[in-house]
This record gives structure tokens, C-alpha cells and sequence, in this order.
């Protein structure tokens, strides 16, 4: 017993071998809770999971199997607490918190990735979407580490003063911050119109006096090309501030025809003429007739109204369908003897003829 007593007792590197043994069964203690713990978890989980499978079952899923084996580390470190390390115990402090720290910053960059891939798989996302949400999810975990750097700094060097460094950039941050302002606006409008999605890369759209189609949204600014052919580019706060208005997703287009024509054209025949209308636009494809009325009266003419739809989305082809519209129309017209009316000037001369006599 008294070789046992003083073996225990028998000092090394400042502790004797009895401190060192509780400290060992210390963390041998915390592991073994860890362990049984962890499989408790695993197995209530797996009997839940069966039955119903949600979100927050593999979120718990997935920071257990990341948060484990850092929970060793953790015991570790508690188990030290237990040794005479004298000057060490100070620093020991320090890593201890900066340890959390990080566990912490684990933690939340862990949870930022697993949201970013259950919305992946949940979400069907387009790929200019995708790309926003990775740049968005890069941008909070940049956030989150930079935050996690200071504190631990700050920890390890008590010294430190971050209030001072802000105050002397202060002046300097404040004129970046304000030359960075429009930029960060534009960033932030990239992803409102990347979810919002008021148009996408290929649409034809109109913004005031602006119009053309979009060939690339940016992070800071879209492009896009008019009809002449210009590139066109425009910041993404101005876009998001004005009214758009996408002409490429029209379903169905609305035209409206005012034809004329002459004033002696017989009864029958004006009669008639509503009917030729509706059969040349029911002779296109893609076309539903709405009306075709005698409207009003020219001062040589007789004016009929056509309204119809157009069922087609592409603006080329809304423009061939309406062309052939339009051939239809003169076609019926000219079958039944009908001429619509052009500017003309009748000169009548009978009274000056009679004066002349």
C-alpha cells in the first residue's frame, strides 16, 4: 500500500500520477457519456425518422454526426482542468473559449450548408438561381468567420481594441461606404430579380424609353440588346426602381383593326362584311375572332372595327400570324367586289364647267 501511495503520489512535470489518472478517467468519464449519448440520439432518430421524415429531424441528424467528434476535443480540455499547469491554466482559458469559438463558427457554416442543400433538393431551382444562392450563402459564412476572427483575436490577445481600429477607419470606412453604397444596392437588386424573377436572360422587356432583350444579368447590371442592335447596359437598383413590362410572356396578344371602305359600296355588301372579316382571321392558326362592327362613318368611307387575339408568345411569329391576317382580309374584300378606301382628292368641276358655257 505504501509503494502504491507513493507512486500515486510521485511527482511529474509538476502533477503527480494520481492527478494525471483523474484526469484521464475524467475525459474516459465525458467520452464514454458522449458515445452512449450520441447512440441514444442515432436510435430515437432512426425509430423517428421511419415514421416521418422532416427537416428538423435531419438537421438534428447532421449536427450530430458534425458536432461528435469535436465534443472529444471539448473533453479533453476539461480533463486538463484537473492538472497543476500553473502559468499554462491562462492560456489554457483562452483556448478553451477560442475553442467554442470555433465550434461555434462550425456550427453555424455546417447548418448554412445543410439549408443550402436541402433547399438544392426541395426547391427546383434555375440554374441563375443556384448561382445567387451559393454567392448569398458564401457571403453570410464569410460574415460569420470574419465575426468568429475577431472574437477569437480579442480572446487570445486581451489587448487588443477593435472600437479604436473602427474609429480610426472610421472617417475612411465612411467615404468607401458611401462610394460602395450604389454598388451594394445593385448587388442586393441582383438577387431580388434573380428570385423574384421578373425576367430572365432571353425575354423581351420595356422600361420607360429602354427596351430590348435581355443577354446577361450581372451581379451589378443587366445588359441588354435593342432592336438596332445596340447593347444596352443598365444597373440593377434602376431596373428594380421602374415598371417592366415583359412582352415575351404574352400568351395572347389583342389587335385591333380600323378598315375603311368606300362610301358607295351597296347594303348587301356592308351586310357582308362583318362575316369576310370573322372568316379571314378564323382562316389563320392561332387566331380567336372577338368582333368585327360598322363603327363609325369617314368622310369618305365607311369604317368597320376587328378585334381578335393572337395566340403566340414569340413576337416574330405574333407579326407573320397578324400579316396573314391581313392578306386574308384583303383577299375576301376583293372577292366580293369591295375596295377599301385610300386617300383620294376629287376635284368636281360641273359648276365651273357650267359657268364657262
Amino acid at each position: 500500500m505504501n509503494f502504491i501511495k507513493r507512486l500515486l503520489e510521485t511527482n511529474f512535470l509538476g502533477n503527480s500520477i494520481l492527478r494525471y489518472l483523474i484526469s484521464i478517467l475524467i475525459f474516459a468519464s465525458i467520452s464514454i457519456v458522449i458515445f452512449v449519448v450520441n447512440k441514444i440520439f442515432k436510435r430515437i432518430i432512426d425509430k423517428i425518422k421511419d415514421k416521418k421524415d422532416n427537416v428538423g429531424l435531419r438537421l438534428t441528424q447532421f449536427l450530430i454526426r458534425r458536432v461528435s467528434p469535436l465534443l472529444y476535443i471539448f473533453a479533453f480540455l476539461i480533463s486538463l482542468e484537473q492538472l497543476n499547469l500553473q502559468d499554462f491554466r491562462t492560456t489554457l482559458h483562452s483556448i478553451e473559449r477560442g475553442f467554442v469559438a470555433i465550434l461555434i463558427i462550425y456550427l453555424l457554416t455546417a447548418v448554412i450548408d445543410f439549408l443550402y442543400s436541402e433547399i438544392l433538393i426541395s426547391s427546383k431551382l434555375q440554374d441563375d438561381q443556384k448561382k445567387a444562392m451559393r454567392i448569398l450563402m458564401l457571403s453570410i459564412k464569410i460574415i460569420i468567420v470574419l465575426l468568429g476572427v475577431v472574437f477569437i483575436i480579442k480572446n487570445f490577445i486581451p489587448t487588443f481594441d477593435i472600437t479604436s481600429i473602427l474609429t480610426t477607419f472610421g472617417v475612411g470606412g465612411l467615404i468607401v461606404g458611401l462610394g460602395l453604397q450604389r454598388i451594394l444596392q445593385d448587388i442586393l437588386n441582383y438577387f431580388a430579380i434573380i428570385f423574384d424573377k421578373p425576367f430572365v436572360e432571353g425575354e423581351y422587356i420595356v422600361m420607360g424609353d429602354t427596351q430590348g432583350t435581355v443577354s446577361k444579368i450581372g451581379i451589378r447590371s443587366t445588359r441588354l440588346v435593342s432592336l438596332s442592335g445596340e447593347e444596352i447596359n443598365i444597373p440593377n437598383s434602376v431596373i428594380t426602381s421602374q415598371v417592366i413590362r415583359n412582352w415575351s410572356r404574352l400568351t395572347t396578344r389583342r389587335v385591333q383593326v380600323n378598315i375603311a371602305v368606300a362610301l358607295e359600296t351597296e347594303k348587301e355588301k356592308l351586310q357582308r362584311i362583318s362575316d369576310l372579316l370573322k372568316k379571314a382571321v378564323e382562316s389563320v392558326e392561332k387566331t380567336a375572332f372577338a368582333f368585327a362592327r360598322l363603327s363609325n362613318f369617314g368622310a369618305y368611307s365607311v369604317n368597320y372595327t376587328l378585334a381578335y387575339y393572337i395566340n403566340e408568345i414569340d413576337y416574330n411569329n405574333f407579326m407573320r400570324l397578324q400579316e396573314a391576317v391581313n392578306i386574308a382580309i384583303l383577299e375576301n374584300l376583293r372577292k366580293e367586289g369591295i375596295s377599301i378606301v385610300y386617300p383620294i382628292q376629287v376635284v368636281r368641276l360641273e359648276e365651273l364647267n357650267k359657268k364657262e358655257a
